[in-house]
């Protein structure tokens, strides 16, 4: 029984793994779009981290005029006859302009430079001529009062301003590259365990399927003897042995029918019998078959209906398997004499069914997952009650495919109500 339950149990994740082409779909999309994101990131950071250069430089350059302006207040201006060049590299030096007034404006500049925390070689030019401010050049007017032509101008230019940017955007490509490589192989690592996973389930259902399939066959053969037994030899059916039989061939056929049940249902290929069923003889036949059950728990079984004839439109066999699933665990989960009552009510265009027992009850914990499959309520003491635990999730099922619903009321040690809504005929 150990193996057919880890049989069963795969069965449990065939819908999740059904989705791997949606789930690898997904990831791509979700891998391109966080590329396209950190591109634009990193592109906006590029932009940032140039803007906070620029800036750091142009403050840098500013205090340092303004605090050489506020210790000269005299013009200062080229004269006529130095030749000055307009090389890009802005070298030249003024005539006017002393070594003493440039090497102050250089210490300031670098103590400057410094405060704002640029440490890249730069080059500084004094000039009169208009400066090509550049991607690497920055220039401003020593004295900005004067508007004439020949007004002196401060050049600074980098020779490594990019190197400088790259360096800093470096980490951050970097780190962005190692959490996508990582996002990405985990993400492939996780689908391909699926897939593989996904090989291994359908190939452990089908094995499962084609065995229960092949079960059928010896358990009708079982009961077809019993019966041929019956009718050749005059008291056979009341005897002890071959009721054993009977029950057990009947229990085995229920299971396999339940757990085939649920694989069509899941795999939509299960079409329902629709056909007129009257709910009082289901349920009369149904404790009929299962009095030898009945009498050897002790117990008894009270029906109750507001109508003779209550019919609805559904599938015999699994009408039958849900009433016969409900008094069967009715009969297991009681310490005592088992006590059931089926209450038939017909409640405007529905069909209302009451099972009520006086067994050992569910817990509020346990009712939360009783209708799931391979679920089963703590039992205590009752070390008998066996099973795979799809009792309740095969009746859910097959309510539903009435378009009904399901519902249960219990507390422990005062019995539980199952409650059937179908809609009426």
């Amino acid at each position: 029984m150990s193996v057919l339950w880890v049989e069963l149990k795969s069965k449990q994740t065939v819908i999740d793994i059904k989705r791997v082409p949606y789930l690898f779909s997904i990831l791509c999309f979700a891998l391109i779009a966080l590329v396209a994101f950190q591109f634009n990131w990193l592109n906006k950071s590029y932009d940032l981290i140039q803007e906070q250069f620029d800036q750091k430089v142009n403050l840098a350059i500013g205090s340092t005029l303004s605090e050489f302006n506020s210790s000269h207040k005299t013009s200062l201006k080229l004269s006529e006859g130095n030749e000055c060049s307009d090389d890009e590299t802005l070298k030249c030096l003024p005539g006017q302009f002393s070594m003493k007034d440039q090497l102050e404006l250089e210490n300031n500049l670098k103590a400057n430079m410094s405060c704002y925390g640029i440490s890249e070689k730069y080059e500084v030019a004094i000039t009169d001529a208009k400066c090509n401010t550049g991607k690497s050049v920055y220039c401003c007017s020593i004295d900005p009062s004067k508007t004439s032509s020949n007004d002196l101008v401060l050049g600074v230019s980098f020779e490594t301003r990019e190197k400088y940017l790259k360096d800093q955007m470096s980490p951050m490509i970097f780190s962005s590259f190692l959490i996508f490589l990582l996002l990405a192989t985990v993400s492939f690592l996780i689908l391909w365990a699926l897939i593989k996973q996904k090989r291994i389930t359908e190939n452990n259902i089908d094995f499962f399927n084609n065995t229960a399939h092949e079960l059928k066959t010896p358990l009708t053969n079982i009961s077809l003897a019993l019966k041929l037994l019956g009718k050749k030899y005059d008291g056979i059916e009341s005897d002890r042995y071959a009721q054993i039989i009977k029950i057990e061939n009947s229990k085995l056929t229920d299971q396999i029918e339940r757990v085939l049940f649920l694989s069509k249902m899941e795999n939509g290929d299960y079409k329902m019998k629709e056909e007129e069923i009257d709910l009082k003889e289901i349920v009369e036949e149904v404790v009929e078959n299962m009095s030898l059950l009945i009498n050897e728990s002790n117990g008894s079984i009270d029906i109750q209906t507001t109508n003779p004839c209550i019919n609805i439109k559904g599938d015999y066999l699994h009408i039958s398997n849900v009433f016969r699933n409900l008094i069967d665990n009715a009969l297991k989960y009681c310490e005592n004499s088992p006590k059931i009552q089926i209450s038939l009510l017909e409640e405007n265009d529905l069909v209302k069914v009451l099972i009520t027992d006086n067994g050992i009850g569910i817990s509020a914990q346990d009712k939360a997952h009783i209708f799931k499959k391979f679920q089963r309520v703590n039992t205590g003491d009752i070390k008998r009650v066996k099973g795979f635990g799809i009792g309740l999730a095969y009746v859910k099922k097959v309510i539903e495919l009435h378009k009904g619903v399901v519902s249960v009321e219990s507390e422990i040690n005062k019995g539980s109500e199952f409650k059937l809504l179908i809609p009426q005929l």
